[in-house]
């Protein structure tokens, strides 16, 4: 039996193009993968545009402030945040109600009149220290600065009316106290030639050099929060902060008190002349090098430490005001008022009788004051020439205020002891201790102190002596006025 084979199935052949002699087949499929090429390229494309969109938008995201495991900022939990890698921007110094950091706080007033409710006719009671209102940050306060930190830079040579020393942080201190602008030390226009030495010293620091200025008298006056580097920017508005210094009889002293002092200072309740506090700000900021220029010495009138204002607080609340002192002091309270109707009486006659004279008196006195004529005492200030009007005779003088009684325990009048003022070795030692605070433990170098006493007298020009002996400096005597450059016009 004969097997027959299958018939065989005819292949169809792929057909060609007539013209280039190509099967239409694979010209079909060279097209669809084109187009899946096409395709997944811009898959990943817009993979990419995404994945990148995000991570640009993430990293300008505004950083969360650090804070601690349980969510605590890191500043409430004494935590350091990383730092970061903009340098800080120095905002302006707000205005402040608050008394001084320098100051102790307010002891409790030993003036137990003001419990039972008699006070003074003449004035209200209160022992708190005054209030340090600082003004609006100037300008040039805003510049860009690093606080508290010592920045490595270049070392300058300075000549400092005649001590030399040299630093890479340097800061200068100088005293304007009123006694800085005696008439025998040149009076305002001396100054003036003092401002013009002190900004050629900080025209002639090297770029890389930082430098600072701190004015004191009773607080401090800073020109920028921390050191700055002498960039011509910074040596422009150095010289415009200095002219307005003692820049007239009436404008003296402090004008902004923008320091507050972030490390310990001496109990004190105020002081004339705050050297410690110039000081400590050159501290804060890790100087190198310091320059003072002073006619004198630290005047910081002294504060209870906390031991004494405890033993206060026990005499006071002990202490009492007897009847018998008390029904006195209301009889000379009736005394004064009763004057003080009979001094304004007198007064008003005074002005209407001598009202020509006393308008010629007040022009005269006006234009020496304009002029500068008169004398600046230490603790009263510019006090003009008097003048002297024929026929004018003078005026009436006001009643004397009667002194409050004292409260009394067991017999004896209990009051605030007066502690006088810090001693030149206390000043000196706490100098030292601070020193050793702010430098050695952050493993700084100890700086150079060095000191100008300007026309002061022995035994204050003996405290700049032994703080610059103590701390690696160089003592100069200036026993003239500052003369100024080039002559006055």
């Amino acid at each position: 039996m004969s097997v027959e084979a299958p018939p065989e199935v005819p292949v169809e052949k792929p057909a060609k193009n007539a013209k280039t002699g190509e099967y239409l087949f694979l010209g079909k499929h060279r097209t669809i993968f084109a187009i899946c090429l096409i395709v997944a390229a811009a898959v990943h494309v817009l993979v990419l545009l995404f994945f990148g969109t995000y991570t640009l938008f993430k990293g300008s995201t505004p950083r969360m402030p650090f804070t601690s495991e349980g969510g605590v900022p890191a500043e409430d939990m004494g935590m350091e945040a990383p730092p970061e890698v903009a340098q800080e921007t120095m905002e302006e110094t707000a205005v402040e109600s608050t008394p001084s950091p320098s100051d102790s706080p307010a002891a409790d007033t030993d003036m137990v009149l003001a419990v039972s409710g008699m006070v003074s006719p003449s004035m209200s009671i209160n022992t708190a220290p005054p209030v340090l209102a600082p003004s609006s940050a100037t300008g040039a306060e805003k510049i860009v600065s690093k606080p508290a930190g010592r920045s490595p830079g270049k070392a300058s040579s300075v000549n400092f009316f005649g001590v030399k020393g040299e630093g890479t942080n340097v800061y200068f201190v100088v005293d304007l106290s009123d006694s800085m602008v005696e008439q025998d030390k040149g009076g305002i226009e001396g100054y003036k030639n003092l401002k013009e030495k002190l900004g050629q010293m900080i025209q002639s620091l090297s770029p890389e050099t930082n430098f600072n200025v701190a004015f004191y008298g009773d607080a401090v006056d800073l020109f920028m929060p921390s050191s700055v580097p002498a960039t011509p920017e910074n040596k422009q508005a150095a010289m415009k902060f200095l002219p307005r210094y003692m820049a007239s009889t009436s404008q003296r002293g402090n004008l902004t008190r923008n320091y507050r002092p972030k490390i310990s200072t001496l109990p004190s309740n105020g002081g004339t002349s705050r050297m410690d506090l110039g000081l400590a700000a050159a501290f804060e900021g890790r100087a190198d090098t310091i320059f003072v220029l002073t006619d004198g010495k630290p005047v910081i009138q002294r504060a209870m430490n906390e031991k004494e204002r405890e033993e206060y607080r026990k005499k006071a609340a002990d202490s009492e005001i007897s009847v018998a002192d008390r029904q006195k002091y209301e009889k000379e309270v009736a005394e004064y008022r009763k004057k003080y109707e009979e001094y304004n009486e007198e007064m008003k006659k005074y002005r209407e009788r001598y009202a020509d004279k006393i308008t010629e008196k007040a022009r005269r006195e006006a234009e020496n004051r304009a002029k500068g004529k008169g004398k600046v005492i230490e603790g009263q200030g510019f006090v003009v020439d008097s003048v002297k009007i024929p026929g004018l005779p003078d005026a009436p003088k006001a009643p004397t205020t009667p002194p409050p009684p004292q409260a009394k325990a067991q017999g004896k009048a209990v009051a605030q002891p007066s502690l006088g003022n810090w001693q030149d070795d206390d000043i000196l030692e706490y100098l030292k201790e601070t020193i050793a605070k702010t430098y050695k433990k952050d493993g700084y170098e100890l700086p150079s102190i060095h000191g100008v006493a300007f026309l002061a007298k022995p035994a204050e020009e003996k405290f700049l002596r032994s703080l610059a002996s103590r701390n690696n400096g160089n003592f100069m005597r200036i026993s003239a006025p500052i003369k100024g450059s080039s002559p006055n016009p």
